[in-house]
């Protein structure tokens, strides 16, 4: 495991018990589910993705609807894999596109480490339920419990962006993968719903610290004839925020819909001396 302290930033060590400690004797226990909880920040309530929303994103993702994109993401995490490497999932949500990155890796290389992150807690167990070979975790994008300057590879997919940390635990040269919605993702869902329906907006793809290798299109049309599958497509969105009721009956009078799906992925890599 390659988690470290989120209080001293020592690195855990695993008992056989199970509980992660440090040198200084902070100890984390791992849940039934298989996750650590290292986030210090509670404050009580429910952080991130609730179970709702998570178990509706696992169950549409179970559909094959985002498969060219989970393959694309897959392919592309295992042309920079080699022995020994490092690579995290940030926001890595119910496990599913991180599950199938972990298994295009194992096809070309057996040693290396992967871990995954989540702040919500339905998120990172479902993660550590999915695939025992990712350690799992509960913890804030913006403050991650890794070293510095020891992973190869992170990869971020609809996730908050926190470029700083991201730059800290890279190493020289390592790679970030970015995955964003496209100008027309679930624009035709989104007309159904709303009477003024905006198309996404692509922001800048300059990252400070870091040079852009190369970036992507996915572009496909997905057709659902399922009411579900159109209740777990929309309650995965942020759209289930904030949707007023006006929206919401349109949406559950949908018998099918056949709808864009736009992402971009790109590739950076961190900048030498940095």
């Amino acid at each position: 495991m390659d988690f470290v302290c989120p209080k001293c930033f020592c690195k855990l060590n695993i008992l056989e018990s199970g509980t992660a400690v440090c040198q200084n004797g902070h100890c984390y226990d791992r849940s039934r589910f298989g996750y650590y909880n290292l986030l210090l920040e509670n404050g009580g309530g429910v952080h991130g993705d609730n179970r709702e929303m998570v178990d509706a994103r696992r169950d549409f993702l179970g559909t094959g609807a985002y498969l060219p994109l989970a393959e694309a993401v897959g392919e592309t995490v295992s042309d920079f894999a080699f022995d020994g490497m490092h690579i995290v999932d940030i926001g890595c949500g119910e496990g599913y596109y991180t599950d199938i990155a972990e298994k295009k890796i194992r096809e070309r290389v057996n040693n290396f480490t992967f871990s995954a992150v989540d702040i919500s807690k339905d998120a990172a167990k479902r993660t550590a339920k999915r695939n025992k070979n990712i350690s799992s975790a509960v913890a804030s994008a913006y403050k991650l419990p890794l070293m510095d300057v020891h992973t190869d590879i992170a990869l971020s997919m609809f996730a908050p962006l926190a470029t700083g940390e991201i730059l800290r635990i890279l190493r020289p040269g390592g790679k970030f993968i970015l995955v964003i919605p496209g100008e027309e993702h679930l624009l035709d869902m989104k007309e159904k719903i709303y009477k003024d329906a905006y198309r996404n907006t692509v922001s800048d793809t300059d990252i400070r610290g870091f040079t852009l290798l190369s970036q992507k299109r996915i572009f496909y049309s997905i057709s659902l004839t399922k009411k579900e599958d159109i209740k777990n497509l929309f309650m995965m969105t942020p759209y289930a925020y904030r949707t007023d009721a006006e929206g919401r009956e349109k949406l559950e009078k949908l018998e099918k819909l056949t709808t864009r799906a736009e992402f971009i992925l790109f590739v950076y890599e961190k900048n030498c001396g940095k």
